[in-house]
């Protein structure tokens, strides 16, 4: 009885490029998969894109059609999305200006409105000249604001301790909604905190990516900044 093919999407772990595949088989689609990348028998295995689980002939029965695969040749590895990362990280160090123009051509094709924000915050971030820090090195990132300020680190600082003020003055403005039992506790409660971001200086080091003590900033030393929550 002949095996019911199934279609899979296929790339080696070189390239993003993904191929249609159907096979019955793990060791079918083995097969064609070296046959259309041109990679040896010996030695190559199929793995999962997402997180690099090698496939078993039983694995590979469980699984529903269409699902992304990776082909290993020998001596190669595949760590999940993980490994489509690095390769991004390590283009964008090397070439930066290549990257860009990459992620524009993608942005031309794309349709769907999610992955189109993506895409062009990723090509505005990496089009700003973010390792500069003065306002004579990226007069354009200055645009706007107030001329005191003359590198980003201040604006930056200012700009956190700017919104430190406002949560205080929202947690102040809450008082009139406090049992009048509870308000002289709560007043309390205000003085201490508003005594405590005075000390020190409305946490402006949060965003300050000069600040040295690592802990005490939110961002990198490169003025990145990270998701802070789960």
């Amino acid at each position: 009885m002949a095996e019911l093919l199934r279609p899979f999407r296929l790339r080696g772990c070189g390239s993003p490029q993904k191929f249609g595949v159907a096979a019955g088989s793990l060791r079918g689609l083995l097969r064609k998969g070296c046959r259309l990348l041109q990679l040896p028998l010996a030695g190559s295995r199929l793995c999962l894109y997402e997180d690099g689980t090698e496939l078993t002939e039983s694995y590979f029965r469980a699984l529903p059609a269409q699902t992304e695969l990776v082909l290993l040749g020998p001596g190669q590895s595949w760590r999940g999305c993980a490994s489509d990362i690095e390769r991004l990280l390590a283009a964008f160090c090397s070439q930066q200006g290549a990257v860009v123009e990459a992620a524009r051509r993608l942005l031309t094709d794309e349709r769907a409105p999610h992955r189109q924000k993506l895409l062009a915050d990723l090509i505005h971030n990496l089009s700003e000249n973010i390792l500069a820090e003065d306002k004579e090195e990226d007069k354009k990132w200055f645009e706007g604001l107030e001329s005191r300020f003359k590198n980003k680190s201040s604006y930056l600082r200012h700009s956190c301790e700017s919104r430190m003020r406002g949560y205080m003055r929202e947690v102040t403005g809450f008082i009139s909604n406090v049992h009048p039992s509870a308000r002289d506790a709560y007043r309390g409660i205000i003085d201490l905190m508003a005594e405590k971001l005075k000390s020190v200086k409305y946490n402006g080091c949060y965003f300050d990516r000069r600040e040295k003590e690592e802990a005490a900033r939110l961002c990198t030393a490169e003025g990145w900044f990270s998701c802070q929550v789960p």
